[in-house]
């Protein structure tokens, strides 16, 4: 997934953006990540951006 997002972004395409989640956290870690995400940001600060969590 990170490779088409990174395909769209040098096409100059538009991307809303792609949070890309290591298969090796906790599931409890992930979530709490996104939803400080989701919670502290606004959804037009993630577009255009491929985001590797943990931050």
């Amino acid at each position: 997934m990170p490779d088409f997002a990174y395909e769209r972004l040098l096409k100059g395409e538009q991307m809303l953006g792609l949070f890309v989640v290591n298969d090796r956290m906790p599931i409890k870690q992930a979530i709490d990540e996104l939803l400080l995400l989701v919670n502290y940001s606004d959804q037009s600060e993630w577009k255009g951006i491929v985001l590797y969590l943990p931050l």
